[in-house]
């Protein structure tokens, strides 16, 4: 079995030129990891965060992908191997929600954010679980979300749904996974401020720094370099909150 000191260190991170997955980004460079730092439309950002971490004698790479497209998500990890080498990590961080209530919703928008926050997950895992298969080595994390379960909103049918598929495939691929040396785990942020939050109205952000404590980016970052590290290679099949337990004064 691959260790730490002679398996290739090579990280994807979806969605992660901008909020928590640069942080998580920045931090697995930190680690060591060349980081392919994915995007599908925020070209610039991911480029910015890439350079940053070229500049700091890191290595990375920013690459396109729509993960809702499974050949998108298979060509993501296929770039990431022929620029970087094999990903022994993937960090399923891309995600987005069309807020809205069941019953005006439009299947089109439901199908949009199940296909990027769910559907594209498990696409790109299937992509590189054959390499982590190969070396005996690896370690998947999905970003999950505390609407998905822990403390769901109104408006939220398709995200929340999206987001607990993702605590429900945890668990059951940390099963099929356990003797190959893969580890698969959640981590659930809680506030932190992101385009998602905004995007669940004009007084989210609002309601959410009143009731909910703040919670950097750069925490969720410690969690995943964590679970992805040799210290965290006795953990899998676990969603780990990292929220301060939710709303505070209720």
């Amino acid at each position: 079995m691959l260790n730490s000191t002679d398996r290739e260190r090579v990280a994807v991170v979806t969605g992660g030129g901008r909020g928590i997955g640069a942080a998580i980004s920045r931090r697995l460079a930190a680690d060591g990891f060349a980081v392919a730092v994915n995007y599908s439309s925020s070209a610039r950002d991911a480029q910015r965060i890439a350079e940053q971490i070229v500049a700091e004698g890191g290595r990375a790479t920013a690459i396109g992908a729509d993960v809702s497209d499974a050949d998108q998500a298979a060509a993501l990890i296929a770039t990431t191997t022929a620029e970087l080498g094999a990903p022994s990590v993937l960090v399923n961080n891309a995600g987005m929600n069309l807020a809205g209530a069941a019953r005006k919703q439009s299947p089109r928008d439901w199908d949009r954010v199940i296909g990027v926050n769910l559907s594209g997950a498990f696409y790109c895992t299937h992509a590189a679980l054959p390499a982590m298969y190969e070396n005996n080595w690896g370690r998947i994390i999905f970003v999950t979300s505390a609407s998905g379960g822990r403390r769901p909103s109104p408006g939220m049918s398709a995200y929340a749904a999206a987001k607990a598929g993702l605590v429900g495939m945890t668990r059951s691929m940390a099963l099929e996974v356990a003797r190959r040396g893969v580890t698969v785990n959640a981590v659930m942020p809680g506030f932190v401020d992101t385009d998602i939050i905004a995007s669940g109205g004009p007084n989210a952000v609002e309601t959410l720094a009143a009731n909910w404590p703040r919670i950097p980016a750069e925490s969720i970052a410690s969690t995943v370099s964590f679970l992805v590290s040799d210290a965290g290679q006795h953990v899998s099949g676990e969603e780990v909150g990292v929220w301060l337990g939710g709303p505070v004064g209720v």
